[in-house]
């Protein structure tokens, strides 16, 4: 696995990414000598009209909220490790504040698929249209958009409209349930499938990339009628009239709702339908895949610890959506890795043990918030890091493989402590 690793390294730094910036920079000059160019910038002035929801779209240019703000109680477990960095205060104990949903009506915009960018004609990029805080990097997943040279040395980015005259338009108002085309499960689950249960229960059309079969599975168990939502090609379009939410941004991730239960009960309660009863294990450890980014080296004697205590290693993405579903729901112990997966305990019974493992450096208070709103007993352990390796492998860069240990026999002490209890 370390020598793919090497390869894939040397590949992508002597191969991939110079090949990458060559087509960009002949892109950028072919695009540079189009007409027209307007100067891109995050629309954060712009304020939207305040209206009561009534069930339906809000008319064009104005907002409305479906669902309130709710604050909550988060608590340290007495029997957490919390990190040595500053990222510990994200698990003492505070108040969570999960904001409101809210549905905003844009006329005029250009959607564009490898981060949902919503980009008017005249180069605003809507603030509720991409994941956390914005990043000038993220306009180079538009191909349209390209940088000039200033008069005092440094670069605009500059979007070409002529260059998208070609983009298919949709002209009916449709309600985004999409934040990229290359969807991640915790985001997509947390941020979009409450946006589509809505949609379906309030038979609003919807529009979304291609989705993907556990998207398909996720989107049936939440009784969606066939043809509410469209189905379009990882590509630029113009939309007439967009639908979206302030959820697109990551908020719900973040700051987990207390309404986020009821859209997840429901669906868990049509696949115990669909699917039946099926055996599975009442203490599970999850488990990453190999090739992941974010290993544990000591991962095999976890797992040979464990084992005499009842826990089944499983790596949710080999089972199914609606298996991944029934097994959280019908766990006692969860043992998770910190990442995506932990979305799945939100199947899981209130009061259920909870343990996270964490390596410092992760900066990322989601799975504290998320816990505390669905009540688990949530023990959060980090794994010491050195501040030479938090340097070397930053926890959120694109391709930044890290790999640690962890205290096996602190785990095993801490489940058996919960279990007495």
């Amino acid at each position: 696995m370390r020598v793919n690793r090497s390869l894939h390294g040397l590949w992508r730094h002597g191969v991939r990414i110079p090949l990458k910036r060559l087509r960009e920079r002949a892109r950028a000059a072919r695009v540079a000598r189009s007409d027209g160019g307007v100067p891109v910038a995050v629309d954060r002035e712009t304020e939207l009209a305040a209206v009561p929801f009534e069930g339906g779209f809000p008319p064009p240019l104005s907002a409305c909220t479906v669902v309130a703000a709710a604050d909550y109680p988060t608590r340290l477990h007495p029997l957490s490790v919390n990190s040595t960095t500053t990222e510990a205060m994200h698990y003492v104990d505070h108040v969570a504040h999960a904001p409101a949903m809210m549905l905003e009506h844009l006329t005029n915009q250009f959607w564009f698929p490898a981060l949902g960018l919503l980009i008017s004609p005249e180069g605003r990029v809507w603030r509720h249209s991409f994941l956390g805080p914005f990043r000038p990097d993220f306009l180079s997943s538009v191909k349209q958009i390209v940088e000039r040279p200033t008069p005092d040395g440094g670069r605009e980015p500059m979007l070409y409209p002529e260059q998208l005259k070609r983009a298919p338009r949709i002209a009916e108002p449709r309600l985004l349930v999409a934040n990229s085309d290359k969807a991640n499960y915790g985001h997509w689950l947390l941020d979009i499938a409450p946006l589509i249960d809505l949609g379906a229960r309030a038979r609003l059309p919807m529009l979304s990339w291609t989705l993907r079969p556990w998207q398909r599975a996720a989107i049936a168990a939440l009784d969606v009628p066939d043809g509410l939502i469209r189905e379009i090609k990882p590509e630029p379009v113009f939309l007439e009239h967009a639908i979206v939410s302030n959820r697109h941004t990551g908020e719900n991730t973040q700051n987990a709702h207390p309404q986020t239960r009821e859209v997840f009960g429901r669906m868990l309660g049509n696949i115990r339908k669909r699917l039946g009863p099926i055996e599975t294990p009442k203490r599970v450890l999850v488990v990453r895949g190999l090739a992941n980014s974010r290993n544990i080296l000591n991962r095999a004697e976890l797992i040979e610890a464990l084992t005499p205590l009842g826990f089944a290693a499983i790596q949710p993405d080999n089972l199914s959506f609606d298996e991944q579903a029934l097994t959280f729901a019908q766990a006692e112990f969860v043992i998770c890795e910190f990442g995506a997966a932990m979305t799945n305990v939100i199947f899981c019974q209130p009061g259920t043990k909870v343990i996270e493992i964490i390596a410092e450096g992760q900066h990322d208070r989601w799975s504290s918030h998320f816990n505390a709103m669905l009540g688990h007993e949530h023990v959060v352990l980090f794994q010491p890091q050195t501040a030479e390796a938090l340097a070397a492998a930053p926890r959120h860069m694109k391709d930044s493989p890290f790999a640690y240990s962890v205290d096996v026999a602190a785990i095993v002490a801490i489940v058996t402590n919960m279990t007495k209890n």
